[in-house]
């Protein structure tokens, strides 16, 4: 499956002053990956400017 879409990212600002960003992700996405809300441990890798997430194993 390959599908792209163009998304925001957030910035939430935080009582120090400091930004956190934040991107939500398309639940069919999330569900594709077998990522739920018991299972919803992932791996992030930032390589040759990419972000890619996978699900954890």
């Amino acid at each position: 499956m390959e599908e792209k879409r163009d998304l925001n990212i957030s910035f939430g600002k935080s009582g120090n002053g400091y930004y956190t960003p934040r991107i939500t992700l398309p639940i069919n996405w999330v569900k594709e990956l077998g990522i739920d809300a018991e299972n919803r441990k992932v791996s992030v890798t930032f390589k040759d400017d990419k972000i890619i997430i996978e699900k954890a194993k």
